[in-house]
């Protein structure tokens, strides 16, 4: 099991189909603050390169990639599940503490994060 999960502006849209085609995303955030929200989620959270986050426990397994629209803001991130039980609860919790609507490229729809929250 491995996939993406990209993480961005999206509009509140039921599905991914129903994202205006002339749609363009924002920046979603300082990079330091999202990475003081990805570590406020994830404590045990290796940062490395300045841009590359990797959280490894027994139950999750998972690498995220700050893609920068310039110095100081984050245009999206990428994160790459790389296995795990409860990778897909911790981007869940991740989304909610970053308040952030995700597309997943397992189903090529919008991330169902609420359904993972309820299971936590």
């Amino acid at each position: 099991m491995s996939w993406e999960i990209f993480i961005q502006d999206l509009p509140e849209v039921v599905s991914a189909r129903d994202i205006p085609v002339d749609f363009r995303p924002r920046p979603i955030g300082h990079r330091q603050w999202l990475a003081d929200r990805i570590h406020e989620v994830f404590p045990m959270a290796d940062a490395q390169d300045n841009d590359w986050f990797f959280v490894r426990t027994p139950d999750m397994d998972i690498s995220l990639q700050l893609h920068m629209e310039d110095a100081e803001q984050v245009r999206y991130i990428v994160v790459h599940v790389h296995g795990g039980a409860m990778s897909a609860c911790g981007v869940a919790a991740l989304l909610r503490a970053l308040d952030l609507r995700a597309l997943d490229t397992a189903t090529g729809d919008l991330f169902d994060a609420r359904t993972l929250e309820e299971g936590v």
